[in-house]
């Protein structure tokens, strides 16, 4: 038996998330030529927060660094860029795939940033 298959097992026990991915194709005769396709839905998953620093309080708001790390299966593709929906522990929020897969035989690593809302 392979290592990195009973890494991959024991990864899988560690996804408390789901997640779903959607990806921004060009299309002519849409407003801004883009358009949202879903690529993966109920993709096992985990969500790590990581702060390297506390808040830092400026005169108008508070600027929090955090990394976000998504942990999938390797098997799954996703490219930077691409809107990822994830559901942990009763709270869902969107992300921006930020950075390329890191890919490993038992999980891939993704770097991602919350999806900016206005208002």
């Amino acid at each position: 038996m392979k290592y990195s298959y009973l890494v991959k097992k024991h990864m899988e026990k560690l996804y408390d998330g789901v997640c779903s991915i959607v990806e921004y194709e060009k299309q002519q005769g849409v407003i801004n030529n883009t358009t949202e396709n879903m690529k993966a839905e109920n993709v096992l998953c985990r969500l790590s927060y990581e702060s390297e620093k506390p808040a830092e309080q400026t005169e108008k708001t508070a600027i929090i660094q955090q990394q976000i790390k998504l942990f999938l299966p390797p098997d799954i593709a996703i490219k930077e860029g691409c809107k990822v929906i994830v559901t942990q522990e009763g709270e869902t929020n969107a992300f921006i795939c930020a950075s390329k897969p890191l890919c490993y035989g038992s999980h891939k690593e993704v770097m991602l940033t919350i999806e900016k809302r206005y208002a």
